[in-house]
């Protein structure tokens, strides 16, 4: 290699290193926003509690209140990040719009209130640019979406709705339609929405011109007693993973233009025997070879490695989630960190991911907060 060749290699390693350097420097902290349940209590939630999370040591700092609203228990950042939305858990479900304050860290000031279409909201999702938002109301089994204003972040009267139907063999869980989640596809033609009460996965339609849906496809889940609760898409949309909640198990699915389900797995140990149920579920969002859950009982996060040719799962891991009743989750938008809320334990707990393994391992790092269920990363 010639010196002019040396040179030019050593100049491109240090704009390389430069280059890396200033971005871990820029996103050296982020933040986070944790929904909870509220009550009158001097030591209960007041609602949605802000973190930031040093990404070199995985501290996590409390930055107190970010937003006084009654039982947020799931929140939703815009795609744009100047937006959060909160699902206000009750029997009247509203879905409360605030405005992320780009000066003050870690505060949220209101914007409006829309009516979530139904009783019990506990799911939220939006579209790629932001332009409507999904909704999932648990108590009475109904899905709707609502128009964001794209200029303010508003949130309009519902414009898309679906009264869901049926019942199951869980005598206290099924006995009505539940709905708990609704997540449109990766192409964003269609919708799905599992529904625990009724074991079903709803397939719409979604018109994007008017904000309506079209319910085309009801498909059974695979076992009567499932519970679906949550469900995720690989990114080539070639699967579907589906948490279900009152088996503690996960079906893989082959989807579209049907659901054909191809592989249902245990998300706890075969020697354990105690009541517990699944909440999370989430894909390494780097590799995609990587798949956890969290067992709400076992109090444990489940790590499986994924055959990205067939969709199967294989069991690497189970984890000690320090805490009890692991709600919710995050995966950290690098993959390096997993962050549990444990709701009945009141505590966040951060995890590393090895890169190679997929394998989680406790920092040592946690902090405190009343009643967490659900926790999003703010990306700055």
């Amino acid at each position: 290699m010639s010196v002019l060749q040396v040179s030019f290699h050593h100049l491109i390693l240090s704009l390389y290193h430069f280059f890396i350097d200033s971005l871990s420097s820029k996103a050296s902290s982020t933040i986070l926003f944790v929904g909870t349940y509220t009550g009158d209590g001097p030591s209960d939630s007041k609602g949605i509690y802000a973190f930031s999370l040093d990404d070199t040591t995985s501290t996590l700092t409390p930055l107190g209140l970010a937003a006084a609203t009654s039982n947020p228990s799931y929140v939703l950042i815009h795609p744009t990040h100047k937006y959060l939305y909160a699902a206000n858990e009750e029997n009247n479900g509203r879905i409360s719009a605030f405005k992320i304050d780009s000066t003050q860290q870690g505060r949220l000031t209101l914007i409006n209130q829309q009516s979530s279409g139904g009783s019990g909201p506990c799911y939220l999702s939006t579209t790629r640019t932001g332009g409507h938002i999904f909704v999932a109301n648990y108590n009475n089994g109904t899905v709707a979406v609502l128009p964001i204003d794209g200029n303010d972040g508003s949130l309009k009267q519902y414009s898309g709705f679906d009264q869901q139907i049926g019942s199951s063999v869980d005598p206290d869980r099924q006995r009505s339609p539940h709905a708990h989640c609704i997540l449109l596809d990766k192409i964003e033609e269609n919708a799905l929405s599992a529904n625990l009460g009724s074991d079903q996965i709803y397939t719409y339609r979604f018109f994007p011109n008017n904000g309506s849906l079209l319910r085309t496809i009801v498909t059974k889940t695979a076992r009567p007693g499932d519970g679906p609760r949550h469900l995720i898409f690989n990114s080539n949309q070639k699967f579907v993973y589906v948490a279900n909640e009152l088996q503690s198990t996960i079906t893989v699915y082959n989807y579209f233009p049907i659901l054909q389900a191809v592989q249902t797995v245990s998300t706890l140990p075969n020697d354990f025997t105690s009541t517990s149920s699944v909440a999370e579920i989430l894909l390494h969002p780097i590799t995609e070879k990587y798949l956890y859950v969290s067992n709400r009982g076992h109090d444990s996060i489940a790590v499986f490695s994924v055959d990205n040719n067939i969709g199967h799962l294989s069991l690497i891991q189970h984890i000690n989630v320090q805490g009890q009743t692991p709600r919710n989750f995050i995966i950290t938008p690098d993959g390096k960190y997993l962050i549990v809320a444990n709701q009945n334990s009141n505590n966040l707990v951060v995890f590393s991911i090895d890169h190679t393994t997929g394998k989680l391992t406790a920092t040592g790092s946690n902090a405190q907060v009343s009643k967490p269920t659900c926790i999003k990363y703010l990306v700055q």
